[in-house]
């Protein structure tokens, strides 16, 4: 029996060896996993922060750090779907509720997530739930966008909740100093393999997925986007299950597994 065997069968957009890719609502999907079937949650959902139209222009002759292209600052109808926080927070709660119950015992959660409202994971969310809290993790960026206007420190950091289905420690605790709760990286105009504009570094979640999980384990990621936690996994041979809404993210996600499992089978000389 294939470990596969027990998720569902609709909706299946892709799928590796290692891997499963939905294409779909992911609280309906979600609602279709087994109890406690899941090892690792690692995920980046929308923010609800994006500016319908707007960005920063970056070619006005008085700025230091002029550029030809500007940064966006809305990031697709995806990210601001909601027609209030209100709203958001209560959709927000939907996909949590389906994570507390096809999460195993002693599972780990990563949630990349707005700054600003992470408490209502700590304050409302875990407790309600039954999931405890761990830490804030921070990705501190290398290489941040200038602050043009100069009113306010430059954004730098993005932070995932972190929480745990029972009183669990994580499973590789690696040397001490890999294991503070931030991780420097350089944004994606350094890395980026995609058109996605959130992807996220795949050292970053390569370090998450080797210490929250072991080999085999199955790891959820039920916002996929670009597709890191599917290569994160390919590489630390992991299972993987991806949930992602838009087609044209998840051709994103198989050209790039795909383009991965080749060059892995090139270096391998097979």
């Amino acid at each position: 029996m294939s470990w596969k065997d027990k998720f569902p069968k609709d909706n299946i957009y892709y799928q590796t060896e290692n891997g499963i890719l939905y294409n779909g609502d992911c609280v309906d999907i979600m609602a279709q996993f087994p109890e406690e079937s899941i090892d690792l949650i690692l995920t980046d959902p929308p923010y609800n922060i994006s500016q319908e139209g707007n960005k920063i222009v970056r070619n006005k002759k008085h700025y230091k750090w002029r550029a030809k292209t500007d940064i966006s600052l809305d990031f697709g109808k995806w990210d601001r779907d909601w027609s209030s926080d209100k709203e958001f927070l209560l959709w927000t709660e939907e996909w949590f509720s389906e994570f507390s119950v096809i999460a195993k015992q002693q599972a780990w959660f990563f949630i990349f997530f707005n700054k600003q409202k992470t408490g209502f994971f700590d304050l409302f969310l875990a407790p309600k739930y039954g999931i405890k809290a761990r830490t804030i993790y921070v990705w501190c960026k290398t290489n941040p966008v200038p602050s043009f206007r100069k009113v306010n420190f430059n954004s730098a950091t993005e932070v995932a909740w972190v929480g745990s289905k029972g009183g669990s420690k994580l499973k590789n605790f690696k040397e001490q100093k890999y294991m503070s709760n931030y991780f420097l990286s350089p944004n994606s105009s350094s890395y980026g393999k995609t058109t996605h504009p959130t992807e996220k570094p795949i050292t970053l979640f390569t370090h998450l997925v080797e210490v929250a999980s072991n080999e085999n384990d199955i790891v959820l990621d039920s916002f996929m986007g670009s597709g890191t936690t599917a290569i994160a996994c390919e590489r630390t041979h992991r299972k993987w299950i991806g949930i992602e809404k838009n087609k044209n993210y998840c051709e994103i996600i198989k050209s790039r597994v795909n383009d991965y499992t080749k060059q892995t089978k090139l270096n391998l000389g097979v």
